[in-house]
């Protein structure tokens, strides 16, 4: 899934510039121009908030970007891990604004433990 192409592409389908996406979402444009051509990897947390600068949901975006690039959110020919994400984003998608944040912050918190632990 091009994360920073599906970015371009809804940056420019709004007429919006580099700019005036970056300083909606607390960024320069040099970063979003990096994360655009996926130079630079995007957290989670950045994603929510170009989205956010976007005016579109994460999960609605992630769902125009796979449409995007020719797959269905339903069953899909390819490997493992792309039906495994496509499944994970309906499932995040249909649950509440509170349920997501709780899973969110669960998702991190586990995050945390795993480079602590790795650190040991």
């Amino acid at each position: 899934m091009d994360i920073g192409a599906g970015l371009k592409r809804q940056r420019l389908a709004q007429g919006a510039t580099l700019q005036q996406v970056a300083e909606r979402a607390g960024t320069d444009a040099g970063n979003l121009s990096r994360v655009e051509r996926n130079a630079q990897d995007i957290s989670f947390r950045r994603l929510c908030r170009l989205c956010s600068a976007l005016e579109v949901r994460v999960v609605d975006f992630l769902r125009q970007v796979e449409q995007w690039e020719g797959i269905e959110m339903g069953p899909m020919p390819g490997d493992g891990v792309s039906r495994r994400l496509s499944s994970m984003v309906r499932q995040f998608g249909a649950v509440s604004r509170r349920d997501q944040l709780l899973l969110i912050g669960l998702a991190r918190s586990m995050r945390r433990q795993t480079r602590a632990a790795d650190h040991d």
